[in-house]
């Protein structure tokens, strides 16, 4: 039976240099081999997430990405997105007041740049890491030509900074808009609906793959609807105490020294 393994990239699949050990690469070629589909699912945007597939250069037989934590799911074989949820440029506007008149730092993203106001060290960072071009634009709005799939607050002071723009957003906009934090010092800002658990079961739905044969594993809060989704739950042990509360599983390892291996072996031997 085809079991479907959705993993979360940052504090999960790679190590904070950004790569995978031999040990990994070996495991995920057996899952390959064993028919099973392995699909990075994170708060990247997609340009980002196609470069870590292209690293791991591995043939899986279900081949899809999820990317803006749910927000896109995209068919790498068709090579066009088969779900999105996205937000509507006078949101964009009202979000982008909303963060620069609380000082914060707030982005948004083309196809394949990252788009602020501002040249900061938070987008700096941010870009150096997932290897982005930066757009600079009074009007975030005016540098889209299509709809976006997210807004991406920043803080190098970490998360509690964020919180009063997170507590705003929702007793404002809680309606129609989702404010999770994907690691310390990001604050992902979505679409009500989209989210890694609903993506989890729309693509279940698509391949015909039962949800009790999810396999599911992350570390940070943006992945707790995802973990609650799976058929199988796995929490990193380098992940959030409220992440680890919501998962059946904690791995024995942290993502820096190959925690994934143990989900991977869990996969293989139920096989």
């Amino acid at each position: 039976m085809t079991k479907l393994l959705f993993c979360d990239i940052d504090g999960t699949l790679v190590r904070p240099d950004e790569t995978i050990s031999d040990r990994v690469r070996s495991l995920l070629m057996q899952t390959a081999d064993a028919g099973h589909g392995f699909i990075l699912t994170s708060g990247r945007p997609l340009s980002s997430i196609l470069k870590v597939r292209d690293y791991i250069d591995i043939a899986f037989p279900h081949s899809y990405i999820i990317a803006n934590n749910g927000g896109l799911i995209y068919d790498c074989n068709a090579g066009k997105p088969i779900y999105e949820a996205t937000l509507s440029f006078s949101l964009i506007d009202r979000l982008q007041a909303m963060a620069e008149e609380m000082q914060i730092h707030i982005q948004t993203y083309t196809k394949d740049s990252i788009v602020c106001r501002r040249d900061t060290e938070e987008v700096r960072a941010y870009a150096s890491r997932i290897k982005m071009p930066v757009v600079l634009s009074d009007c975030l709005s005016a540098q889209l030509t299509d709809q976006p799939y997210k807004m991406l607050a920043l803080s190098l002071d970490g998360s509690e900074t964020l919180m009063p723009l997170k507590h705003r957003i929702e007793q404002e906009l809680g309606d129609t808009l989702q404010a999770m934090f994907s690691q310390n010092g990001y604050l992902e800002i979505l679409p009500k609906e989209a989210s890694k658990g609903n993506a989890l079961r729309f693509l279940c739905e698509h391949l015909s793959v039962p949800v009790s044969d999810s396999y599911a594993a992350g570390d940070s809060e943006n992945d707790i609807a995802m973990l609650e989704a799976a058929g199988s739950s796995w929490a990193m042990q380098n992940g959030d105490e409220k992440v680890k509360s919501s998962a059946a599983f904690i791995t024995a390892l942290d993502h820096e020294h190959d925690g994934i291996a143990e989900v991977l072996e869990n996969i293989l031997s139920s096989s």
